[in-house]
């Protein structure tokens, strides 16, 4: 069976300007906030333009209007045949005179309860001295992606816990010391961060080779977006000696997330290798690996770890739908189709599956086969936006 996991769609807006860097930065939010929630959660996810084909360039633009009534009806609209159940936006806002701000408001929409559970709003100063060659101030690319990866990471927690796929689990309490044993079970009661942080460092002065007192700071400066912070924490676990292969890898895997939450991604591609080195065994650097060699454009070496993970798990419908993505991306439509079909056998009632099946088998020139599947989807979907599409499609192959 396959497991119920929460899809996400991501989509960036801005308000209509002559101004070119507003345009870099939209795709730079978009994309960002699409990278970094795949990255975390390892949900699939689908950008909106990749949702419908029929959406209007103007009314993306619309940022005003986003959450307006008809707004929301048309996104319900256009996610109903995904089973999407939130959708994160990124709106940049900036007036076509004053050029020395950027306004970034990034949000949660869940579809289902018909509220936003979570929204951001960040200023961002450009740098009005250095003027690219269109007039504009240079994009401030670090900053904004920190300012992506922080508010991505938030909005994420506020999500059911089963969203996030293969979360660790909490470590035992495992130390020869009673007295840090006592302040670990207190912690574990209190609510509030700074408490927390206080009592695992009470802890780990009372045994310093406690293991889960590292663990759980890591978590709480995670929490905190004190990234540096976790990742040197998660590095310390990994010196227990008693640590398990298992909770290395986990180690190790947490702190590449962090490093790639920093913009580094090149040494969290260090630490998800070592991650596998602890435990070929243990899925999520794989998955990590391989998102991170996609948003880098190296297809192949996603295709590489995605089949690595599907070695692992044969059932995760993850590595289907991702697989089939790289080979579609590399017009390996025969490869793309054979992901496709073994998704088919845990969906069949999908239309979204059968029209990317009809997606492949037109590439590679088997209309008939492609009818097939279109008239599928437009049976299960006569209403919405995947059957609203099949049809197009079939008024054009007559």
């Amino acid at each position: 069976m396959r497991s119920e996991t929460q899809k996400l769609v991501a989509i960036g807006l801005y308000k209509p300007s002559p101004s070119g860097l507003l345009h870099q930065c939209e795709e730079l939010l978009m994309y960002g906030i699409l990278s970094q929630a795949a990255r975390l959660t390892n949900v699939q996810y689908k950008d909106l333009a990749t949702v419908s084909d029929k959406v209007e360039p103007q009314w993306l633009h619309a940022c005003d209007a986003l959450y307006t009534r008809d707004s929301l009806n048309k996104l319900k609209q256009i996610c109903q045949s995904t089973r999407t159940q939130f959708l994160l936006t990124g709106v940049l806002q900036q007036s076509a005179e004053i050029k020395s701000e950027l306004h970034i408001e990034i949000s949660l929409y869940s579809l289902a309860q018909d509220v936003i559970v979570f929204t951001d709003n960040t200023v961002l100063s450009l740098d009005t001295e250095n003027i690219g060659d269109g007039g504009d101030p240079e994009i401030p690319v670090d900053e904004l992606n920190r300012v992506i990866n922080s508010v991505v990471y938030q909005i994420l927690k506020t999500l059911e816990p089963e969203t996030i796929c293969h979360r660790p689990k909490d470590l035992p309490v495992a130390s020869n010391s009673l007295s840090a044993i006592k302040l670990i079970l207190k912690a574990h009661h209190v609510s509030n961060n700074t408490e927390k942080i206080a009592l695992y460092e009470s802890a780990l002065r009372e045994d310093p080779a406690m293991e889960t007192a590292y663990y759980h700071l890591a978590r709480c400066f995670r929490s905190e977006y004190e990234l540096e912070k976790s990742v040197i924490f998660y590095r310390e676990a990994l010196k227990i000696s008693r640590a398990s292969a298992r909770n290395k890898a986990i180690y190790a895997t947490e702190a590449g997330v962090g490093c790639a939450l920093l913009g580094k991604n090149a040494v969290a591609l260090q630490w998800w290798n070592k991650a596998i080195e602890y435990d070929p065994g243990y899925i999520n650097p794989y998955f990590n690996i391989a998102n991170t060699q996609e948003d880098l454009g190296n297809y192949p070496a996603a295709e590489e770890y995605f089949l690595k993970a599907q070695e692992l798990a044969p059932d995760d419908f993850r590595t289907f739908l991702n697989l089939a993505r790289i080979y579609s991306k590399l017009g390996q439509w025969d490869k793309a189709l054979n992901q496709y079909q073994f998704q088919l056998k845990s969906e069949a009632n999908d239309p979204w599956c059968h029209s990317d099946l009809a997606t492949c088998y037109l590439n590679l020139g088997e209309v008939e086969n492609a009818k097939r599947h279109l008239e599928k989807t437009v049976a299960l979907d006569p209403e919405g936006e995947a059957g609203e599409y099949a049809q197009l499609i079939l008024g054009g192959l007559g």
